[in-house]
C-alpha cells in the first residue's frame, strides 16, 4: 500500500480524525489491523505535542513530549501536587473524577511504586496520563449496551482536551 501524505483539514482535531478513521472503517477491522492500516496509509500529524500511537478497545494511546520525571514525581509522596492542581483542573472542566493508581502492584519489601494520574466516571477511565505516554477513550458503553462487550458509543470529550492535557506535559 502506498504512503499517501494527509493532513486533516482546518479546525480538525486529532482524536476527532482518529474516531472518523475508525468508524469509516467500520467492524471489518481488529483494533490491531486499524492501527497498522492507519499508520502505513500516512502518519497521523501531531497535536499540541501527542502523536499517534495506538488503537485499542476504544481507547487511543499518543506519544507525549519527553518529560522530566522529576517533575511528576517528587521524593516523598505519588504524583507531584502541581501534576495533581493541573489533572484536578482538566477533572473539574470535563465532569471527571481524579485517581492515581500505581503503575505496578506493589512487591513486598520494595518501595512503592510510581503512580499515574486517571480521570474518568464511575464506568470507565476516560483518560490516562502517564509521563511516558497518554491514553484517551473515544469510545465507551453506555447502560444500556453493559451486557454486549463490542458495543461502541462514541464518547465526546471536546476539541480542546489535548490542548488542555498539553500543560500537564509541560516540564
Amino acid at each position: 500500500m502506498e504512503k499517501t501524505e494527509r493532513t486533516l483539514p482546518p479546525g480538525t482535531h486529532l482524536l476527532d480524525a482518529i474516531r472518523a478513521s475508525r468508524e469509516s472503517f467500520g467492524d471489518g477491522l481488529n483494533d490491531d489491523e486499524f492501527t497498522r492500516l492507519l499508520l502505513l496509509r500516512a502518519p497521523l500529524p501531531t497535536e499540541a505535542g501527542f502523536a499517534f500511537l495506538s488503537y485499542a478497545r476504544g481507547v487511543v494511546t499518543l506519544s507525549v513530549p519527553e518529560q522530566n520525571v522529576a517533575s511528576w514525581y517528587p521524593q516523598k509522596g505519588w504524583i507531584a501536587p502541581e501534576k495533581e492542581r493541573i489533572a484536578q483542573a482538566i477533572a473539574k472542566k470535563y465532569g471527571l473524577s481524579l485517581f492515581e493508581p500505581p503503575d505496578t502492584s506493589p512487591r513486598c519489601g520494595e518501595p512503592g511504586p510510581h503512580h499515574h494520574l486517571e480521570l474518568g466516571s464511575r464506568r470507565e477511565t476516560v483518560i490516562q496520563a502517564h509521563p511516558n505516554y497518554l491514553k484517551v477513550r473515544l469510545f465507551g458503553q453506555s447502560l444500556a449496551d453493559r451486557f454486549d462487550p463490542e458495543a461502541k458509543n462514541r464518547l465526546e470529550v471536546g476539541p480542546a482536551l489535548l490542548e488542555d492535557l498539553a500543560v500537564l506535559y509541560l516540564n
